[in-house]
């Protein structure tokens, strides 16, 4: 079944592309659903939207913007790692400040050495100089470099190396001592406490189908949360984990097994504050249908979908999932075709947010499907109004109704005041909507729309009949 959304502009539906606009996801290179990849050893972009959002630049909430500026407008020239430090410090004596503009110059100025990554060419030096002169390296040349720059300023500095969930990461796969680290970054001390840099994937990110270095300035990688930070970074060097741990900057480190089984959270997902409430390991088995919960820490006016796709990343599976919101807990259904291996996306997005980006990557699981009792099963067609107007449908949950047969449909929401279906009005009783419809012939659509007082009808839910 295709997907569909409804114009509010016009009343009348629109046929999309399937798995793309009805989960706000939108094509190009430029979309949060582009293809591109997190480098075991280096720059990603995983499945987000284009880091540099208006809130990032908004000069007023942005603190470093003056030093920002400066370190964009540093000479093409200046490549030794005195000259660096005196460009920054002669503007601020703020450690924190120059840190800042260090950050920025090597974004700026060290692309990520795709060719001696892949294959392709020679690998370019890693020692700190050599990266500044040369302008290219891996993970190890631009911590290296970051942690020169801090030395000539006088800044206490250090060069971290372990395991990223990156290029190389499956969540099928544990990550276990055995395996060599493929991962550098750096800790920074500023007002006598230790804060965490990743500047090669602050730097930019990999085009998947190209393989080629694209620069994209990412906030998030600067001084990060701990907390955050640990999702997708675990310190492990010269084979001592006591050591190791310290540098995690956490009061209760995690272990390599946490961090290996752990979900993956992307930036995004910290953003809108989406973490989940049932499942908090990337790799599971189930049978049949499964049910997943996600709670809200941030701002609740967000939506959320999925995406459920074989293991081979070619095929999606359509309807296969349901996503809704009920009592402030965030909800999604999964009921695969068949049995085997599937990876599973989950996409949200603010409401209030009009930009045509799309949703963003939050996490991603692979499971095992060991059983599927009904290989025919459909979730209906779920819009992203059904979170504005908190819209919940309690029945039915197939997307595949019988032709020429009663349905009963029962929907709530605390916000709607009228509902149909197929030009049927439903009967409310407090925040509940209930009607019953006999389905027209094979083939067809059924569709529910819902409004307010004096808003335009909009599309809410979607089926077809089989």
């Amino acid at each position: 079944m295709d997907f569909w959304t409804k114009n509010e502009d016009e009343a009348k539906l629109i046929r999309l592309d399937p798995m793309m606009k009805s989960i706000g996801i939108s094509r190009g290179t430029n979309s949060d659903n582009a293809l591109v990849i997190e480098m075991g050893c280096g720059s990603s972009k995983p499945d987000i939207a284009p880091v540099q959002s208006k809130w990032q630049n908004n000069k007023e909430r942005n603190g470093y913007w003056k030093i920002d500026e400066h370190a964009r407008k540093a000479p093409k020239d200046m490549r030794n790692s005195p000259d660096i430090v005196t460009y920054f410090s002669s503007v601020s004596k703020d450690s924190r400040m120059i840190v800042r503009g260090f950050y920025v110059w090597i974004s700026e100025n060290i692309r990520y050495d795709v060719d001696g990554y892949f294959g392709r060419s020679s690998k370019a030096p890693c020692d700190g100089q050599s990266v500044l002169t040369c302008g290219k390296s891996v993970c190890a040349g631009y911590a290296r470099a970051f942690e020169l720059l801090c030395r000539d300023a006088g800044i206490p500095v250090k060069k971290i190396s372990g395991f990223a969930k990156g290029f190389s990461y499956s969540p099928s796969e544990p990550i276990t001592f055995e395996q060599k680290t493929n991962h550098a970054w750096n800790a920074v001390q500023l007002e006598g406490k230790w804060h965490l840099i990743d500047c090669t994937w602050g730097a930019g990110h990999v085009e998947r189908e190209t393989k080629d270095f694209k620069k994209v300035f990412n906030e998030f990688y600067f001084l990060t949360d701990p907390n955050e930070f640990v999702s997708n970074h675990f310190p492990y060097m010269e084979n001592n984990i006591e050591e190791s741990q310290k540098w995690q900057l956490l009061s209760k480190p995690v272990s390599l097994e946490e961090f290996s089984s752990n979900v993956k959270y992307s930036q995004q997902a910290f953003k809108l504050g989406v973490l989940p409430v049932s499942h908090k390991k990337a790799y599971f088995e189930m049978e049949d249908e499964l049910q997943m919960t996600f709670h809200c820490t941030g701002n609740k006016d967000i939506y959320i979908n999925s995406r459920l796709m074989f293991e081979d990343g070619q095929n999606v599976q359509k309807n296969a999932t349901f996503c809704y919101q009920e009592n402030g807990v965030y909800k999604i259904l999964v009921y695969p075709q068949k049995p085997g291996l599937y990876t599973l996306d989950i996409f949200g997005k603010h409401l209030l947010d009009t930009t045509n980006e799309g949703s963003s990557h939050l996490m991603g699981y692979k499971f095992n499907c060991t059983k599927v009792t009904d290989k025919n099963h459909e979730y209906p067609n779920v819009y992203k109004r059904t979170f504005v107007d908190k819209c919940l449908l309690h029945e039915p949950l197939i997307g595949r109704l019988p032709a020429k047969t009663e349905i009963q449909f029962r929907i709530s929401s605390p916000y709607l005041q009228h509902i149909m279906i197929d030009h049927k009005h439903f009967e409310k009783n407090g925040t509940m909507f209930t009607g019953k419809i006999t389905t027209g012939d094979k083939g067809n659509e059924v569709n529910i729309f819902g409004k307010k007082t004096e808003r335009k009808w909009t599309a809410l839910f979607s089926f077809c009949t089989i």
